[in-house]
């Protein structure tokens, strides 16, 4: 389970283990706390499975069951999931892979260290480049900071480039500082970069930090999209030196510098993060109903608005980024439905049943030809 199903993972569990089935919790929020989902399971598992996975199994069968199972040794070997059980009509044609794990950078708001700790861990590129010969032609890799060990991951890039599949991934902005190396990822048929441009350019607007920060920004979404890559890119609000002009402004940076695709989240701070330790010792934390831990909900004080206008201000820059035939009120509040940047063309689209996601790409790719 991730944070934010908690709650729910809970009650499932709960229900199970009353009827006397035997329950098993993991996934990265029981890695951050443990103790809290070992009240609700039979037996938890702490960090990577791929290696306790097995012993869990094998005394399951025994009827030696631990309560707790935690990763001793990372994983050198991450298996693909068995894509074949789905219902592929459902999804769209692409596939996700993680090639390496940890981050030695410890971001505050991340919860990456905590999780997978602080050595960045390449997975065995060889059984890699095999196993992507069989996905689909479309591939997320889903690494949440790939390209701090360039040198690392030269032969994985090589190999992908030979299998013509595209590919989006996720990268620091500074990733266009080394303009050889976006000329690396262009020749991997990388067609999009998820990017987070939080906080560094939220400082820059809130002029805690000069101009020359938003000018560099602009010329480095310049050098990504000169390559034919095109940008997603990230924005949180809610940082301290976030004022109430910080949505209108952000807004107006992403439509200057042509980003295709944007996301607007709120400031979350996940368990044991940094920034969930600041706000608690400065009793800003609002709630522990990790159901709100969903980068939509305010779940803390902010420092220079209140939460009303902060959750007011997210929800004005979706509406104001995307145009009106994107919007979808529901239940669950706002839905914006973009395939901006999916790179189908219409041959892609031949096979794919009618209805769902498939309608949505047909409407999208009509709208951007007329």
């Amino acid at each position: 389970m991730m944070t934010s199903q908690a709650n729910r993972a809970y009650e499932i569990a709960d229900t199970y283990r009353n009827k006397g089935v035997p329950v098993v919790l993991g996934g990265v929020h029981v890695s951050l706390m443990p103790e809290e989902a070992s009240s609700h399971a039979d037996a938890i598992v702490i960090g990577e499975a791929e290696n306790s996975w097995p012993e869990l199994i094998r005394g399951f069968r025994n009827g030696a069951l631990k309560r707790t199972y935690s990763c001793s040794k990372p994983a050198e070997k991450i298996p693909f999931p068995r894509w074949s059980i789905f219902d592929r009509s459902v999804y769209l044609p692409m596939n996700s892979l993680q090639i390496s794990r940890g981050c030695p950078v410890n971001c505050e708001m991340c919860s990456v260290p905590q999780t997978y700790g602080t050595e960045f861990r390449m997975a065995d590129t060889a059984k890699i480049l095999e196993d992507i010969g069989k996905l689909d032609d479309y591939l997320f890799v889903i690494n949440d900071n790939l390209h701090l060990a360039k040198r690392r991951v030269r032969r994985f890039l090589e190999g992908l480039a030979a299998t013509g599949k595209q590919w989006v991934g996720l990268a620091p902005l500074s990733i266009a500082d080394d303009t050889a190396y976006l000329d690396r990822l262009k020749r991997t048929n990388c067609w999009a970069m998820y990017i987070d441009l939080s906080p560094w350019i939220s400082a820059g607007l809130n002029e805690r930090i000069g101009p020359a920060q938003i000018e560099k920004a602009a010329m480095l979404l310049d050098r990504i999209r000169e390559r034919g890559i095109k940008v997603i890119a990230s924005f949180v609000f809610g940082f301290d030196h976030d004022q109430k002009d910080v949505f209108d402004r952000t807004v107006g940076f992403a439509r200057a510098n042509g980003i295709e695709e944007a996301e607007f989240h709120i400031l979350t701070p996940y368990p044991r993060s940094r920034l969930y330790e600041r706000l608690e010792a400065e009793d800003r934390l609002e709630t522990r109903d990790f159901s709100k831990y969903a980068t939509s909900s305010v779940v803390y004080r902010p420092a220079k608005m209140s939460a009303r206008e902060l959750y007011d201000g997210y929800i004005h820059a979706w509406k104001e980024f995307y145009p009106k035939e994107t919007h979808e009120e529901t239940a669950k509040g706002l839905v914006i439905k973009t395939f901006a940047c999916f790179p189908l063309g219409k041959a892609d689209l031949v096979n794919v049943p009618d209805g769902g996601w498939g309608d949505a790409v047909r409407k999208k790719k009509a709208e951007v030809s007329a």
